[in-house]
Parts: C-alpha cells; structure tokens; sequence
C-alpha cells in the first residue's frame, strides 16, 4: 500500500489486514521501490497523487523492469475524474479504485485481482506438526490451522515431535523454540541435517527474540521466524506461503 495520507494508509492496511493479507506499507514511490525489492509483494495499491514521483510515474517504472513487470497493480485517487481510468490503465495499472475506498467492497476487489492466489490458498491442504509446550499455545494453533482446512498433529517435546515426523511426515513444522528437553534450535539442526527430513520447512516461533534470535533461527535451518504472539488471522496463510516460497524469511 502506497499512501501519503497516514489516514488511508492506516484505513486500508487495517481492512486488508483483518481479512488476512500481510501488509507492507510506504508513504512515497522511493520507499515503496525498496519494499517491493526486498519483499516482492502479490499486489500494489498505489495513490496517483505521491509527493515527488506520482504513482503512475512508479507503476511505468515498475512495468518497466524486468523483476517487476508482472506485478499486480492497482491505482487509488481521490479525484477521479473522466479518463483517469484509462490514463491509469495506458500507464500499467490492473484496475483502478476512487476514494473514499468503500471498506466492505475492497477484500472483495482485491481478491478478484488476485485470482490464481486465491485459489491456490483455497486448494491448498498441509500435513503440518505444531511443536509447543505451553498447551493453550499448542491447542490454539491446532484449532485455527485445522479451521483453515489443514492436517494438523501436535507435540509438546523434541522427542515427541521426532516420533511424530517418523509417523507421519508432516510437510512444515511451526516450531517453539523454547523446549523443555532439546531446544528448538538444536531440533531444527538434526532435522535439517538428517536427509529424510531436511526437506521439511521450519517456521520458528518464540516469546524470547532476545534469547533466539532471527539470525539464529534461520543460520538453524528454518525458513522463517515469528514471533508471539501470533496473529491467529494471518498465521494459516503465512504457513502457506512458506511453501510456496511468497513469505521472506
């Protein structure tokens, strides 16, 4: 979302968040070019009135190069008037949206930009271990990621989750760090040294960044790194996107 009202921006990633997308947020085109750079995102919101570069400028610029000219954009003005749909379609934008944004349409619109996303997400199933000790963690996690349409196993121990892999090979693991037994770290090496089992994706998850750190986690094997508490709305579709490889670690 590209916005240099703080209020829009704020309105829109609010929306958009509840519904479950990840948002990323910047307030004018060249903090958006270093966002969209680093986290290669499905979809671009753009206003048209930025300060500096304006938001058809950028989406010429990103149509433009060849990382980026796939990117699904869609424009946002608050001063529609006759033909600046079809300037913003001439300049590469996939759709076009005036304000004010009408909030109950819009998960909706962007959805129907987004149509092989969607259902990829809803054809998607994943055998998935959840490895806690704290049992209203693990059940939680359990309860939402089974809602969401997935084969769900738990495990409170690292030896526990091993017997658990050997059973019934999960495809990603969401692993506590903080074990009582093995910690998660030391768990997630001997998973990723093992070679029935390096492929698994981790996704790490701790209380504790000052104790397990990111760099820690990832130079460990996993592919990703979350820290609690977790959003429950957003968690399904970030172990999803593990797999496809669309969440930065």
């Amino acid at each position: 979302m590209v916005d240099d009202n703080p209020t829009n921006l704020k309105l829109v990633s609010d929306v958009l968040e509840y519904e479950g997308y990840e948002i990323f947020k910047a307030v004018d085109a060249e903090e958006a070019q270093r966002i969209i750079e680093h986290y290669r995102p499905e979809l671009v919101l753009i206003d048209i009135a930025l300060p500096g570069m304006d938001g058809l400028t950028l989406t010429r610029k990103l149509r433009a190069e060849e990382k980026t000219k796939d990117l699904v954009i869609v424009a946002l003005t608050a001063f529609a008037m006759k033909g600046d749909e079809q300037k913003a379609r001439d300049a590469g934008c996939d759709g076009y949206i005036a304000k004010p944004i009408n909030t109950r349409v819009l998960p909706g619109l962007v959805a129907g930009h987004l149509p092989s996303l969607n259902s990829k997400a809803k054809k998607l199933s994943l055998k998935i271990l959840v490895i806690e000790d704290t049992p209203s963690d693990l059940k939680l996690a359990q309860i939402v990621l089974i809602d969401a349409g997935h084969d769900v196993t738990g495990a409170s121990a690292a030896e526990q989750a091993l017997q658990a892999v050997k059973q019934n090979r999960p495809q990603i693991i969401l692993l506590d760090l903080l074990l009582p037994d093995i910690d998660g770290l030391a768990l997630a090496r001997m998973l990723k040294t093992d070679p029935e089992t390096r492929d698994i994706h981790i996704v790490a998850v701790t209380s504790f960044p000052e104790k397990f750190s990111k760099t820690e986690a990832l130079a460990a094997g996993c592919d990703a790194y979350l820290v609690k508490p977790l959003n429950t709305r957003r968690l399904p579709r970030q172990l999803e996107e593990v797999i496809t490889g669309a969440l930065p670690p």
